[in-house]
């Protein structure tokens, strides 16, 4: 008898959580700290905010020793703040 392809698969919603489980709690601390943005910027904060979300999430999953992590995982949050910055200036200008 043939298997079927995916027969044996969940069918249902996805987590949507799946992606925050397993990180400690400085990576959750630095990944969703770029969301902040969008309290601050509205739409423009917040498409910068999910996009530095996913970088630092991507980094936390990464096979990097901690300090490189945490340097790693800073500058993305810091270089969101300061591409929101640049935006935001050259909006009001």
């Amino acid at each position: 008898m043939q298997q079927i392809p995916g027969a044996g698969q969940q069918v249902g919603p996805r987590d949507r959580w799946a992606k925050f489980r397993g990180l400690s709690w400085w990576q959750l601390v630095l990944s969703l700290l770029p969301l902040v943005l969008a309290g601050l910027g509205g739409a423009l904060g917040g498409v910068i905010g999910a996009a530095a979300l996913f970088a630092n999430l991507a980094i936390a999953r990464k096979q990097f020793a901690t300090p490189l992590k945490v340097l790693a995982m800073v500058g993305v949050v810091v270089a969101s703040y300061f591409v929101f910055l640049v935006i935001l200036v050259l909006l009001t200008s």
